[in-house]
């Protein structure tokens, strides 16, 4: 097919201190077997106070010619729903899609997403596994191991692999035909971490299908920190909290399980002080024995990714309550946030129901 004929594909590129990935995921961009003339790059900078911003610049310079074009722009307020609305209006594609920089892509991401897109649909993207950013650190593939469990992520149907295309609630790195995306933009920039929550809850209410293809690959780079995946957590489930106020409808259920259970079990906790201990046994017991059956289920799966024994897996089963903790305690803090704030749903988004 003749490049001429070829939709331009907008890449926004959304980065803040990835200095240390940020080359690989633009050598993924480089390595795509869709003609380079046809995708056009944004590439936002989200405040970045390491070279982030100087790689990005250095990539424009030397591969300008190669691409549709190639924008460097500044994203001052760093969170992503406004690199969203900074990006948006800047692109000219007939498609758009976002990319993590903390992501890999094989070279037939973007061939894959048009090819889904000229079969009629108008929103799509693939599974979302998580891979290791070293594979010989054993603490990493402890957090690995957590990471892709059934109790580390969510019930998302993108988080695992799928062998056949169906329509799901949401996508990751999901792909958008330009008038599509249009209907859901601007991002409420008050929303950090939910943007895709709410992107997609927005994109439903339009009447648009979303489709998931396992043709669509792609990786994400898991945490190298339990510090900095508890973080994640926690701020994940904070703007859950903030999210329910603002613009419920985005919020499925499976959302709210951490936060019921650190409700419940410090409630329990209060009963117990009083000489009521019976709930706070039922729910640990109940607890530890999913925890126990599942660092079991885990470990018989587990390919080693080392030849050398992994000494910290014994720690595996204390991973799995740091995370339902922090985001069930984010949960609570960012509703009770939003509360003191009155940060209620938008007057546009109450108009739309």
């Amino acid at each position: 097919m003749d490049n001429n004929t070829l939709p331009i594909v907008s890449v926004i590129l959304l980065a803040y201190n990835e200095e240390k990935f940020i080359e690989q995921t633009l050598n993924d961009v480089l390595a795509q077997d869709y003609p380079l003339t046809n995708i056009e790059l944004v590439l936002v900078d989200s405040a970045s106070t390491d070279s982030t911003q100087e790689k990005f610049k250095k990539f424009q310079e030397k591969y300008q010619e190669k691409f549709s074009q190639v924008l460097v722009v500044d994203n001052p307020k760093r969170t992503q729903p406004a690199g969203w609305n900074v990006a948006f209006p800047l692109t000219t594609g007939e498609i758009i899609t976002r990319i993590d920089a903390h992501a890999s892509f094989p070279p037939d991401f973007i061939s894959a997403i048009v090819a889904v897109l000229n079969e009629g649909e108008y929103v799509c993207g693939g599974p979302r596994p998580v891979i290791m950013e070293n594979p010989a650190d054993p603490i990493q593939e402890v957090l690995f191991l957590a990471e892709q469990s059934a109790l580390g992520v969510s019930v998302a149907q993108y988080r695992r692999d799928c062998p056949t295309a169906t329509y799901v609630n949401a996508v990751f790195h999901g792909a958008y035909r330009r008038e599509a995306l249009a209907k859901a933009m601007p991002f409420d920039e008050r929303l950090v971490r939910t943007e895709d929550n709410c992107l997609y809850d927005k994109l439903r209410k339009a009447g648009y299908k979303v489709r998931f293809d396992p043709r669509i690959r792609s990786q994400q780079v898991v945490r190298s920190t339990l510090k900095g995946m508890i973080r994640q957590k926690y701020l994940n489930g904070f703007y859950i909290g903030r999210t329910l106020l603002i613009q419920p409808s985005a919020i499925g259920k499976h959302h709210l399980i951490p936060g019921v259970f650190v409700s419940t079990l410090g409630a329990a906790g209060i009963l117990a002080l009083a000489k009521h201990s019976l709930l706070l046994k039922l729910i640990g017991g109940s607890y530890l024995l999913g925890i126990t059956a599942m660092t079991a289920q885990t470990l018989i799966a587990r390919t080693p990714s080392s030849e050398h024994p992994n000494y910290y897996l014994p720690f595996l089963p204390t991973v799995f309550p740091l995370i339902h903790l922090s985001y069930g305690v984010g949960t609570i803090k960012g509703l009770l946030h939003g509360i003191w704030h009155r940060e209620y749903r938008s007057p546009h988004l109450a108009s739309e129901e």
